[in-house]
Parts: structure tokens; sequence; C-alpha cells
């Protein structure tokens, strides 16, 4: 049987390991990230990758840096549903592949 410390850590989300963890994904130096968030990189690893809880101000910037909506991650336990829509001017021939793609939810022509 666990105690009630013991399941809220199991339960808790590590935002630190999530954020670097996104920042890999996307191919992003730590020195890089650094300076695009306006710290140290050793601060980084110190006070963003072992950290449990994070500034929400903070937070927004590395959202807005890694592209990823870590607010649905923190608050919902769970991976940005985020959606978005592109718009390209195609031709009539790559107009039918995207038709025909079963991925894309919503095509439409704009004149």
């Amino acid at each position: 049987m666990h105690s009630a410390d013991e399941m809220e850590e199991t339960n808790t989300l590590h935002i630190g390991k999530v954020i670097k963890q996104k920042m890999k994904e996307r191919g992003m130096r730590v020195t890089d990230f650094a300076r695009a968030i306006h710290c140290e990189r050793s601060n980084v690893y110190t006070s963003i990758f072992r950290s449990q809880s994070i500034n929400t101000e903070r937070l927004k910037v590395i959202s807005e840096v890694l592209h990823y909506d870590f607010v649905s991650e923190v608050c919902f336990n769970r991976p940005s549903t985020k959606k978005y829509i592109i718009l390209l001017e195609v031709s009539e021939q790559q107009l039918q592949k995207y038709l025909s793609d079963p991925t894309l939810q919503y095509v439409k022509e704009v004149l």
C-alpha cells in the first residue's frame, strides 16, 4: 500500500523533464535554448531541467520558444492538443493529393 505522499509523487508531472524532452525533440542545443529564454546555460540545468514546478511567466516563454503548449501538459497532464490551420497556394494536381490525404480533416479552395 502506498502512502498519500507516495501516490501524489507518482502522479506529479516533472515539468523540467518534459521541457528537456521537448527541447531535444526540437533538436535545440542547451546553449541556444538558454539564449532564447534569456537564461544562463548553467541555470537551464539547475533551475529548469531539475524543477518539478516552474514560474508561469517563464513557462510561457519556454512554450513560445519550443512551440509547445506546456499549459495543457501541466494543467491537464496530457500532451498538447493544439491544431493548426495552414494556407497554401497549390496547383490542381497538388490539391487532389491533399484532398485524398486521410489525415487532413478540412480542405477548402480559396480564390
